[in-house]
């Protein structure tokens, strides 16, 4: 059995292009070490990666592509801790239900 792995969203790119150019699902199975699944799954969601790759949103090199919803995540965690600093009642108290 083959164990998971994670491509990058070029090397992703490139397979849906060379299966575009005439390769078969079983010679990328072949190269990639891949499962058929795997590989028609990156077929199916061409557009998306097609898109993930040439905008500027994301670098072709990560291999996900879910972006933080919050990019000031930092400040967020700040504003929380020091708020809650400065209340009479504890902020993460456990209530009895």
């Amino acid at each position: 059995m083959a164990t998971r792995r994670q491509l990058f969203f070029q090397d992703k790119l490139n397979i849906i292009k060379e299966n575009e150019g005439g390769m078969k699902h079983v010679d990328a199975v072949k190269k990639y070490g891949l499962s058929q699944s795997a590989i028609a799954t990156f077929l199916k969601k061409r557009k998306q990666i097609e898109e993930a790759v040439n905008s500027n949103e994301i670098n072709p090199q990560r291999k996900r592509q879910e972006v933080a919803t919050n990019g000031n995540i930092d400040a967020v965690v700040y504003s929380i801790l020091t708020n809650t600093e400065y209340k009479e009642e504890e902020p993460f108290k456990a209530v009895n239900v």
